[in-house]
């Protein structure tokens, strides 16, 4: 309600305690334009002496008008004012007569300040135009960078129901799983299963969280042996029934493993 940079300062200081009172005071009964229309009021109530509204005038920490109606000078430095959300101020003839700095304070030196009337009939149109710079600076934002869905949407290698896809990311707020989803997505292109094509929708791939599934299911060839491509495997029955080595009265289960080995062996 009061900046630092006003109370704080040398000019404030020096002032007696009752005109510092007294500015306080004065700050927390003006209007949100800063004025006030009973300010000889406000100072009997303190019992300050009238030197000490003397005092503020004399040193510009506030502006009086000949109706009595005065105005904090420094409001706008004081308060973080916005014009559209403020109860503008009762008192427009007098704010009819001042002008605003560039630093915010208020003059009634027109040489010094431009005309601040406009920013009331123009707060439509002040309005409008803010919300337009501020719908296009998120356009642009979203444009610049691409969204954690997006990134996904490039690493997957199916491309299909994307809208759908999208939909199901933003209810799922998945944007915090997209580093594991990313590293799911490079191991499982590795795989058999994606080698040959057998891709789930993204859809699917997103409802059920796919990225949680046991890669060792896809055939993943790095999780296999290393066995040479062309080297075929084959079950014991039937190595032992090329060689002769299946006992039809007994069965399978008697049998010299270390002839199977031997077998085993030369069959690669």
């Amino acid at each position: 309600m009061f900046s630092k940079e006003i109370v704080g300062s040398d000019a404030f200081q020096d002032m007696p305690v009752s005109s510092q009172l007294l500015y306080f005071h004065l700050g927390m009964e003006a209007d949100d334009d800063g004025f006030i229309g009973n300010p000889k009021k406000i100072a009997r109530s303190l019992g300050v002496a009238e030197d000490d509204m003397k005092i503020l005038i004399a040193k510009n920490f506030v502006i009086v008008f000949d109706s009595g109606v005065l105005v904090i000078k420094h409001h706008r430095i004081n308060n973080n004012w916005d014009k559209h959300n403020c109860k503008r101020t009762l008192y427009l003839e007098e704010f009819n007569q001042i002008y605003i700095k560039e630093n915010k304070a208020y003059t009634s030196d027109k040489t010094q300040g431009v005309k601040i009337q406009s920013e009331i009939s123009l707060k439509p149109v002040f309005r409008i135009e803010e919300n337009r710079r501020e719908e296009n600076k998120e356009m642009s934002e979203k444009s610049d960078a691409p969204s954690q869905f997006d990134t996904f949407w490039n690493s997957y290698p199916k491309k299909e129901l994307k809208k759908k896809s999208l939909e199901i990311w933003k209810r799922k707020k998945l944007d915090k799983h997209l580093p594991e989803i990313l590293a799911f997505i490079e191991r499982a292109k590795r795989t058999d299963r994606w080698k040959k094509g057998f891709v789930k929708q993204p859809t699917t791939f997103l409802n059920n969280e796919s990225w949680n599934d046991d890669l060792t299911s896809y055939g993943d060839q790095n999780t296999q042996s290393t066995a040479p491509p062309s080297m075929t495997y084959k079950t014991v029955d039937e190595i032992m029934a090329e060689k002769g080595l299946v006992d039809k009265k007994i069965g399978t289960n008697h049998f010299d493993r270390s002839q199977l080995t031997k077998t085993f062996k030369h069959s690669q």
